[in-house]
């Protein structure tokens, strides 16, 4: 043959070069183990203690926990045992009915027993103090009156002594008012120990309305607070188609009148009106006034008293626009 030819690879028996072949591959894949045997022995057996600590270390862990809740669960047994024999309760948590645990019949009374009864004690002092006839009606006073007797409003109340000042019924006294026209409002206090007090506000007549040959003293709402066959003194004849609270013609002259003072109304003898817009008064020295509707009562009525202070001798004063005021 050749030199040339092709030469195959001889085979090496002995030994192989490092990194390579089966034995290079174990290397690098045990190469964070140690090779010799002694070496490898030394690293096992340390690894088995390290683990067995470790074991040991969790177990004791573990049963530190343990204890603990343990611990935690006879004293929350305890604490409940504690309540119940307070609470005069048995092991199955039932009441001990009277059974006592420290050898009194009150320990084993349950606390809501003595609630209940301190709360019936209280009601029963208090309604002894509210029924009681030391804090009932025995006396009755009336404040307010002009023209009702104070002794009738007492009369009509007479019903109500001896009744609870506390349980003293608004509506019952109202109804017992209600046949005295005068009343326009009231008001109630208990004074105690025994007394009622009734403030009375008065009803306020505007004027004197004829009707059927009977002469009505009313209010500026319409209600009629007198009856006579002669009109009354010291108020106005209303001159007004009617005393409907919501016609034109009344509602505006009783705001008129309402409006002015003591001293000038005294001196309207008479008042007529239509509608809304035409009020006119008479006064009692024979003059005319011409007030127009209800609005600027106010400045008409200071109008007018000065023009009746500067021209006592006038017979028509027109007020209703005052500030161009006509006297003749």
């Amino acid at each position: 043959m050749s030199d040339d030819r092709m030469r195959r690879p001889r085979l090496r028996l002995g030994e192989e070069e490092p990194g390579h072949g089966r034995d290079g591959e174990d290397e690098r894949a045990g190469a964070g183990r140690p090779r010799e045997p002694g070496a490898f022995a030394t690293w096992l057996a340390g690894a088995r203690r390290g683990f067995a600590r470790r074991r040991l270390a969790a177990a004791q862990e573990h049963a530190s926990r343990a204890r603990v809740r343990e611990a935690a669960r006879r004293r929350r047994h305890h604490d409940r045992q504690e309540e119940r024999r307070v609470m005069g309760h048995d092991e199955m948590g039932r009441p001990a009915c009277g059974r006592a645990a420290d050898g009194t019949l009150l320990a084993g009374l349950h606390l809501g027993r003595f609630v209940l009864i301190g709360l019936a004690v209280v009601v029963a002092v208090t309604l002894g103090l509210v029924f009681s006839p030391w804090l009932s009606v025995r006396h009755i006073t009336v404040q307010g009156t002009e023209h009702l007797s104070q002794d009738e409003v007492v009369a009509a109340l007479d019903a109500e002594r001896g009744r609870p000042l506390i349980g003293l019924s608004r509506e019952d006294v109202g109804n017992r008012l209600q046949q005295f026209s005068w009343i326009e409002s009231y008001d109630l206090r208990a004074s105690l120990p025994d007394t009622l007090s009734v403030t009375i506000v008065e009803r306020i007549p505007v004027g004197v309305y004829r009707h059927g040959g009977e002469s009505l003293l009313v209010d500026a709402a319409g209600v009629v607070v007198d009856t006579a066959t002669e009109p009354q003194a010291g108020y106005p004849i209303l001159d007004v188609p009617d005393t409907d609270p919501t016609s034109p013609a009344f509602s505006s002259v009783a705001r008129v009148l309402r409006g002015l003072d003591e001293g000038l109304r005294a001196q309207v003898a008479r008042a007529h009106a239509t509608t809304q817009d035409d009020v006119t008064f008479t006064l009692t020295g024979g003059a005319t006034v011409v007030w127009g509707d209800a609005e600027q009562s106010a400045l008409k009525a200071r109008v007018l008293t000065a023009l009746l202070a500067d021209r006592p001798d006038a017979k028509t004063i027109d007020v209703s626009s005052p500030s161009l005021p006509v006297v003749s």
